[in-house]
């Protein structure tokens, strides 16, 4: 199963996007008391079937991802995906949901650097966020394929998996990401077709209790059979 987080700290005890240090570390616990082995977005999609095993991705691309997950991550030995808002790393940008520069602010490329010698995995969550189905083909593409190129610049490394942004998605811009050289991308919600273009994922937010991601577990364990 591959888990799907946006932000991880203890200062929004009422931001859905944020889920409590004490308990994210109490998923990963949870997780692996029942079995399951961490693995990278790279060896689950080639290991999903083999077993129970379980990835972290991470949207967006914030800085508590580094200052506050990372820590907990490494301690056992969790190697996540975080999909960036290319144009966002790096910047004064904050999402317009928050208001404070430090806590709310996003990766700088040290950090991400910092991470990727760790053996964090990176992807793109495009270039700016946008609802890629209400964009002519020309800038889907662009934030496509240019957030692609854009990060793999910024870190010298190839860009391998995408994240569609609010996971809208169709079939035009699901072959734009598979055209754009990506070996697959992953999806909240999704209740269509499974393939390497629309890996399922289970989103978990700061409101889930730990009884509501053991139904979320058992349910995804349930329709994957």
């Amino acid at each position: 199963m591959i888990l799907a987080y946006h932000r991880i700290n203890s200062w929004y005890v009422n931001d859905a996007l944020s889920v409590s240090a004490e308990m994210f570390e109490f998923q990963i616990r949870f997780l692996l008391r029942k079995g399951y082995e961490p693995v990278s977005l790279r060896q689950y999609v080639r290991e999903k079937d083999s077993g129970k095993v379980f990835c972290i991705t991470f949207d967006d691309g914030f800085a508590d991802n580094f200052l506050v997950a990372f820590p907990i991550m490494k301690k056992y030995g969790i190697k996540p995906t975080i999909f960036l808002i290319a144009h966002s790393i790096g910047t004064e940008k904050i999402h317009e949901k928050y208001k404070d520069r430090e806590k709310d602010r996003y990766l700088k490329w040290k950090e991400v650097q910092d991470m990727l010698k760790a053996g964090v995995d990176f992807g793109s969550h495009t270039l700016t966020h946008p609802k890629l189905t209400e964009l002519s083909r020309k800038d889907a593409w662009n934030e496509i394929f240019g957030s692609k190129k854009f990060i793999e610049k910024n870190i010298g490394q190839r860009i391998d998996f995408f994240c569609y942004p609010y996971g809208i998605q169709n079939e035009k811009v699901r072959e734009a990401v598979k055209n754009a050289g990506y070996l697959g991308a992953v999806i909240t919600n999704w209740k269509g077709k499974h393939d390497l273009y629309s890996l399922p994922r289970i989103g978990v937010y700061g409101h889930n209790s730990l009884f509501a991601f053991r139904v979320k577990l058992w349910r995804a364990n349930l329709f994957s059979r």
